[in-house]
């Protein structure tokens, strides 16, 4: 096949609803913040055809008397923001396949996980 040219076909284009990508940020932050879903509140931007995710939520704390099993050491709630950022941004994009510009979270107060009954 020499000579020969290869001419590609252009790839497809998948297109997500901002409502949809709404819903996912806020399931994905839930749960890398500890809290439900209807507790998240997202905007999303748009930087130079990327997207600039903006999350509101509390925060789910522990009580203070018990330790999480398996809890890192910095379990501050300024550590673990940083850890949710973190996680929302790269579980998003691989979710949604979308260029994630940057990942801003506010928390809005703090909620306390009530202790488990025996």
């Amino acid at each position: 096949m020499s000579g020969s040219t290869v001419t590609l076909a252009p790839l497809g284009a998948t297109h997500i609803t901002a409502r949809a990508m709404t819903g996912l940020v806020s399931a994905v932050a839930a749960g890398a913040l500890g809290v439900r879903p209807s507790q998240v509140r997202v905007d999303l931007g748009d930087t130079a055809g990327r997207l600039n995710l903006t999350v509101r939520a509390p925060l789910r704390l522990l009580p203070l008397d018990q330790a999480e099993t398996g809890a890192p050491a910095d379990n501050t709630a300024q550590d673990r923001t940083e850890r949710a950022q973190h996680d929302i941004r790269g579980t998003v994009a691989t979710l949604s396949g979308a260029d994630i510009a940057g990942v801003t979270v506010r928390l809005t107060g703090a909620r306390s996980r009530p202790p488990k009954r025996d």
